[in-house]
C-alpha cells in the first residue's frame, strides 16, 4: 500500500482546492465557498504528510524530525517570507500601515491567533495576509503529530484510536468553543485547536491505508457509490445554514466527505478514471503552482477592487464579477509561476538534501485478495513534506 514514487491526482486535487479558493473569494463565495479549497488542502496535507511519514518508519524503523521540519520550513516558509516581505515593502512605500508584530505572527506562523486576539487590519489601512492563518495551523499541527508517529505509530490500532479521538474531540472543542465560551465568532473556523481535525481527518485515512488495508477491499467495487455519498455529505455541508451547524459539525461532515472520496480515488476501481482526468498536465500545472496562487490571489484583486473604488469583490455586479474574476486568476498563476520558478524551485533543490535518513528496516509483507487494487492503485506515495 505504501509503494511507489508518485500519487497520481494529487495535483488534480490541488487544482480543485485552489479554483475553490480563487471563486470563493473573487465574488462567488455564495455558489463555491473559498473555505472548502483550505478545508480540502488541510485533509490532502494529512493524507500525503503521514503517508511519507509511515513510510519513512517502515523503511527505516524511525523518522528523522530533524530532517523533517527542516523540509517543512524549506517548502513553506521561502515563498511565504518572499510574499510577506515584498508586501509589507510595497505598502510601506504607498504609506500604509505595517504592524511589526503582525509582520513577526506572518513569519513564525502565528498570524490565526494573532488575529482572533488582537484583530485584523483591513486592506484600506495596513498591509495584508490574512490568508496566512491557515499556514499556521498546518506548522501548529506539525509541531506535534510527527512526535506522535514517534511514540505510537508502530503500534498501528493504538494510534488509529487516537486519531480516532482527535475527530471526535475536534467536534466537541467547536460545539463547547461556540455554545459555552464567549470568544471572537471566527474562533471555530481560524484557531488551530479548534481545525486541527481537518488535517487529521486526512491522517487518519492514510494510517487506514498505510496500517489496514484489509478493511478496504470492499471498497474496490463500490467506488461509484463512495462518490456519490462524499457529493451528498458535502452538498449537504455547504446547503445547512444554521448558524451552530456552520460553525462546528461542518468541517467534521466535510471530513467524512473527503475520507469517502478519497477512498473511491485510491481504492477502488472508479477511481482510475477519476484519476486519469485530474492527471490531465493543465490541472497538474495549476495544483503546482497552488501554494503560490494562495499567497499571491488576493494581490491583483485588491488592485482591481481600489480602482473601482468596491470593498470587497461579492459586491461587484454579476457582469463586473464575470469579468474581474477571470483577470485576477490569470494575473494570481502568473504571480504563482514567478514565485513557482524563482523561489520553490531553487529550494526544492535543497530540501531533498534532507531526505529520511537511517537504515531500512524490514518491510512487512502486505495481505493480499483476489479483489484487491491493482498494484500501484492504491498506493500513496512521494510528494512535499
Amino acid at each position: 500500500m505504501l509503494q511507489g514514487s508518485h500519487i497520481p491526482g494529487l495535483d488534480g486535487v490541488r487544482a480543485i482546492s485552489i479554483l475553490c479558493v480563487l471563486a470563493g473569494h473573487y465574488g462567488f463565495g455564495r455558489v463555491v465557498p473559498g473555505g472548502l479549497g483550505v478545508t480540502i488542502f488541510f485533509f490532502l496535507s494529512g493524507f500525503l504528510i503521514t503517508t511519507l511519514l509511515l513510510r519513512e518508519q517502515q523503511r527505516t524503523g524511525g523518522i528523522d524530525l530533524r530532517n523533517f521540519y527542516i523540509r517543512r520550513a524549506l517548502r513553506l516558509t521561502p515563498e511565504m517570507a518572499a510574499f510577506v516581505l515584498i508586501i509589507a515593502g510595497v505598502a510601506w512605500v504607498q504609506g500604509y500601515l505595517i504592524r511589526p508584530v503582525e509582520l513577526i505572527a506572518a513569519l513564525f506562523y502565528f498570524t490565526n491567533y494573532y488575529h482572533l486576539t488582537v484583530g485584523m487590519c483591513g486592506y484600506d489601512a495596513c498591509a495584508g495576509w490574512h490568508m496566512l492563518w491557515s499556514l499556521a495551523v498546518e506548522e501548529h499541527f506539525y509541531l506535534v503529530f510527527p512526535l506522535a508517529l514517534i511514540l505510537i505509530g508502530p503500534r498501528p490500532r493504538l494510534l488509529f484510536a487516537a486519531l480516532s479521538g482527535v475527530l471526535v474531540l475536534g467536534l466537541v472543542w467547536r460545539l463547547i468553543v461556540v455554545l459555552g465560551l464567549s470568544l471572537d465568532p471566527d474562533w471555530t473556523y481560524k484557531a488551530s485547536d479548534a481545525r486541527l481535525d481537518s488535517i487529521a481527518y486526512g491522517c487518519w485515512l492514510a494510517v487506514v491505508f498505510a496500517r489496514f488495508p484489509e478493511r478496504l477491499r470492499w471498497a474496490w467495487r463500490h467506488g461509484q457509490v463512495l462518490f456519490a455519498v462524499a457529493a451528498a455529505l458535502l452538498l449537504a455541508s455547504l446547503a445547512l445554514r444554521h448558524p451552530v451547524f456552520r460553525e462546528t459539525a461542518r468541517y467534521s461532515l466535510q471530513g467524512l466527505a473527503l475520507a469517502s472520496a478519497f477512498v473511491a480515488l485510491y481504492g477502488s476501481e472508479a477511481g482510475g478514471r477519476v484519476r486519469t482526468a485530474l492527471e490531465r498536465p493543465a490541472l497538474v500545472r495549476l495544483g503546482r503552482l497552488s501554494y503560490g496562487a494562495y499567497l499571491w490571489h488576493f494581490v491583483p484583486l485588491d488592485i482591481v477592487l481600489r480602482q473601482l473604488g468596491v470593498a470587497q469583490a461579492a459586491l461587484l455586479p454579476l457582469h463586473l464579477k464575470l469579468v474581474v474574476a477571470p483577470l485576477a486568476g490569470l494575473a494570481t498563476v502568473g504571480l504563482a509561476y514567478l514565485s513557482y520558478r524563482l523561489i520553490a524551485q531553487p529550494a526544492a533543490g535543497l530540501r531533498h538534501r534532507f531526505g529520511p535518513r537511517g537504515r531500512s528496516a524490514p518491510t512487512p509483507s502486505q495481505p493480499t485478495h483476489r479483489d484487491s487494487a491493482p498494484e500501484g492503485a492504491m498506493s500513496p506515495a512521494a510528494g512535499r513534506s
